[in-house]
């Protein structure tokens, strides 16, 4: 239990520092942020993109989206029924509507079969070794544990950073936080 309370104390802290910044900044980060994740190779390389549509001050995805699109990539975002989050393909955000949380989903189709492509993982606070807190309901723990194949990229801003964050055994590190000054 003591390990929850500290991750909701965690999160609570980053999620104020994240409503806080102010639009310019938000601007700025998103787009070095942006530029580190397309250059990578695991983004040129690939030809699914997994990934969240940004909301409540995350860091964006929206010009990494349009990127893929432009590139010719598919584009599946997450969309959460009960206890389970699937991924759906999108080819414009016309296709979005509010949905679970107040978060941009797409209408179901066919789901993502999830054995190749890069996820771009949202996360409220992360640590030097990789460490993660999501939201609390490990939508994105159990999506990667049932599709092991597929790389992994948290997109963050500096500040989400922390000393530690504490790690339970069911828990998924990113294999890469790209945050706007630094990849972990």
């Amino acid at each position: 239990m003591r390990n929850l309370a500290e991750k909701e104390e965690i999160r609570q802290a980053i999620l104020k520092k994240r409503l806080d910044i102010s639009s310019v900044e938000w601007q700025n980060s998103t787009e070095a942020i942006t530029r580190e994740i397309i250059s990578h190779v695991w983004f040129r390389e690939a030809t699914d993109i997994y990934c969240y549509v940004d909301c409540r001050k995350e860091a964006g995805t929206r010009q990494l989206i349009e990127e893929a699109w432009l590139l010719g990539k598919a584009v599946w975002v997450p969309k959460v029924g009960g206890a389970e989050m699937n991924f759906f393909a999108i080819h414009s955000f016309e296709e979005l509507t509010r949905g679970c949380f107040g978060v941009l989903e797409p209408d179901e189709g066919k789901a993502a079969d999830g054995k190749d492509g890069l996820v771009i993982m949202p996360g409220v606070a992360f640590d030097v070794r990789r460490g993660r807190i999501g939201y609390g309901k490990g939508y994105y723990d159990r999506y990667l544990r049932d599709h092991p194949g597929l790389h992994t990229i948290a997109a963050a801003f500096d500040f989400q950073i922390v000393e530690e964050v504490p790690q339970e055994e069911e828990d998924i590190r990113p294999q890469l936080i790209i945050t706007e000054t630094r990849t972990l």
